[in-house]
This record gives structure tokens, C-alpha cells and sequence, in this order.
């Protein structure tokens, strides 16, 4: 059986589907019926059918792949190969020094320059080649450029083992915290609309005030994931504070250590809030906390992060609300969060930080 290339099966694609074919062929010598091996095999009925047929003409030989169909890649594979590295290195790295794209236009000529090979920029050309490679069109993630990533690896190999050590008292918790605004001009999101009419969502254009949310993710091997939070509504007017401040900060805190009754070890951001001296007094307070800070601008650490992000998602294209409004929507969307323990443990799992226990049910 032959596949393009084109279409997205790689030699590896190409190999799986000879594997489900092989075993199909061992059905069909046990005369089993087509219907039965789409089932075993999970594939539909209509492929089993076509496989029984070739099986039956030219018997196993028929069903084995003979590779891709079309011509041949003007690249040797050894070529494919530097070409994704050099596309991995980023335009900068071969002179494209004023944004950080890659174009087809841009590929078909860094093709030309290293191995002397014309690609067109559409149909079979470069764009198709960039496919074929693994790579599609995307949005990048942003990344400050202040980032020290030396720093942020040291503290996933060290300060986190630190943090979840063994020695630390019994049953403490280990617990991430962030803040949030949330205005009434809600987040874009996508919707259906018709084709060269983009749609169009009302919202407010007045500056009538903003509600900031603290959030604190509680997570102890063996035990329920916990998510808590604090909300400030900070009325529209000048000279209103727009900000959470030390005092709710830590009544947030002393409301976790109340609900868990257990220590913890908190690990939060540089915010001038967290870091102020009176933040510092009021944790020295504390026997039972313990406060680790995590490097500056690494957003990816904190699965807090991640709340937020789901949160707003949910209200993205909100019509317009008042804020009291607004404030109960969030409240609504945090209170589902407190009762998916299992949605939790994966924000913190898309953090890369682990237990060496693992986590709870």
C-alpha cells in the first residue's frame, strides 16, 4: 500500500499502519470476519473490508507497505536533518535580525543558500517540505528576554528540593500563590462567524473599577488537592487602592493553615507586596510558614498561573456585566475549580514540579 508523504504520514506513521495491517492478516488466517477485526483493531469496517480483499489477491505480501507515493524529496535525509536544526535555531541565527518568524518565503531561501537546492514557496515547495518535517504554523508563547534560565534551573534542581524535603514537619502542605485582575472588558476567545465578517462583542469602554483575586493552590502527597482564594472589588475613582495588599495577603494564609491545620512552606513571586517589610513581619509571626521565592519572571513555575488562564478562558467574549456581576461569575468559576482536585493536580503537573511521592487521589 502506498501514502504521500504530503499527507502528513511520516516513516514511522507509515510502519504503525503496516504493524494494524500485519495483525489483521493474522485474523483473517483465523477466519474471523471483517467486522470483528475493525472492532479488535479499532479501525472502521471499510478498511477491514479492503484489507480481506488485497489479504485474499495477494495475500500478506499485498498488505505490507511499499513506501511513500509521489516523487522523490530533492533532500537526502542527512539534508532534512540540518534543515530542522538550522529552522530550530531561530531566523536571527541566519540573518533575519529584525522579528522572530519563519516564513515560507524565508525557508525557501534558507534551502537555496545551504544546499543550493530551489524550492518554490507554496504547492510542493517549502511549505509542504515544513509539514513533512513536523513543523505547522503557530502562535509562540511569549518569553521575557530578562529571563535568567540558569537561575530557574537552579531552583527546580535545588530550592524545590529544598522545598518538598522530607525532614520538614509532619504533614505540612506545600502551597502556590498568585494574583489576578479581572475587568469588565473581558478576554478575547473564539467563535463561529461567517467567512470575511469578523464578529463583533460588545463591552465596556469606561473605566468602572476591577476585582483582584488571590489564589492559593494547597498540595500534600496522599492527600486532596485544595484551591483557595480572596477577592478585593476596587470601586472606579481616583486614590482607590486597585491592588491586594499585605493584610489580605496573609488572611488568605492564616485561612489555608485554619482549613489544613497542618504547616506550610509557601512558594510564591518577587511582587513588592510579597517581598515589603511588613509582609516580612507578619511571616516571622508565623512558626508554622515557611517562605520560598521563586526566580524572577518564570511564570511557568507557579500552577496558579494556570487557574487564571482556565478562569478567564471560561469568561472569555462576556457580555457586559456590572462588576458585582463580574464578581460573582469569577467566585462561580473558582468555586467549580475547588471540586475538580483532578484538574488541579494537572496544573501542577504542566509545571514540571513533581513529588517523589506521588500525588493523591
Amino acid at each position: 500500500m502506498r501514502y504521500a508523504d504530503g499527507g502528513g504520514l511520516t516513516p514511522v506513521g507509515r510502519q504503525r499502519r503496516e504493524t494494524v495491517r500485519m495483525q489483521a492478516a493474522e485474523l483473517f488466517e483465523q477466519n474471523i470476519k471483517p467486522p470483528e477485526v475493525a472492532r479488535r483493531l479499532r479501525v472502521s469496517p471499510k478498511s477491514a473490508y479492503q484489507w480481506q480483499q488485497m489479504w485474499r489477491d495477494g495475500g500478506v505480501r499485498a498488505l505490507v507497505s511499499r513506501g511513500s507515493s509521489g516523487s522523490r524529496c530533492r533532500l537526502s535525509p542527512r539534508c532534512l536533518e540540518k534543515l530542522a536544526a538550522y529552522l530550530d535555531e531561530g531566523p536571527a541565527a541566519h540573518g533575519w535580525v529584525e522579528d522572530q518568524v519563519w516564513t515560507a518565503a524565508r525557508v525557501a531561501t534558507l534551502i537555496g543558500r545551504k544546499f543550493h537546492v530551489s524550492y518554490s514557496v507554496f504547492g510542493c515547495g517549502a511549505t509542504r517540505l515544513m509539514h513533512r518535517l513536523g513543523f505547522s504554523p503557530q502562535v509562540p508563547a511569549r518569553r521575557v528576554a530578562e529571563r535568567d534560565e540558569q537561575a530557574v534551573t537552579v531552583w527546580k534542581e535545588a530550592t524545590w528540593a529544598e522545598v518538598k524535603e522530607p525532614g520538614r514537619p509532619c504533614g505540612g502542605y506545600v502551597c502556590f500563590e498568585d494574583e489576578a485582575g479581572f475587568t469588565r472588558r473581558p478576554p478575547k476567545g473564539r467563535t463561529w462567524g461567517r467567512r470575511g465578517r469578523t464578529p463583533q462583542v460588545t463591552v465596556s469602554g469606561r473605566r468602572s473599577g476591577r476585582l483582584s483575586v488571590a489564589g492559593l493552590i494547597a498540595m500534600r502527597p496522599g492527600s486532596r488537592t485544595r484551591l483557595c482564594h480572596r477577592l478585593r472589588t476596587h470601586p472606579a475613582g481616583k486614590g482607590q487602592r486597585r491592588s491586594i495588599g499585605e493584610r489580605d495577603f496573609i488572611a488568605l494564609i492564616d485561612g489555608v493553615h485554619h482549613l489544613v491545620k497542618a504547616p506550610i512552606v509557601l512558594v510564591w513571586d518577587r511582587l513588592n507586596t510579597h517581598v515589603s517589610h511588613a509582609m516580612r513581619e507578619l511571616i516571622a509571626e508565623r512558626e508554622w510558614l515557611t517562605v520560598f521565592l521563586l526566580p524572577a519572571y518564570s511564570p511557568d513555575l507557579n500552577p496558579v498561573e494556570w487557574v487564571w488562564a482556565h478562569v478567564k478562558r471560561s469568561l472569555a467574549n462576556l457580555a457586559v456585566v456590572a462588576l458585582d456581576r463580574l464578581e460573582v461569575l469569577v467566585r462561580n468559576r473558582l468555586k467549580r475549580l475547588q471540586y475538580r482536585p483532578d484538574t488541579l493536580d494537572g496544573f501542577i503537573a504542566g509545571t514540571g514540579l513533581t513529588f517523589d511521592d506521588p500525588a493523591s487521589p
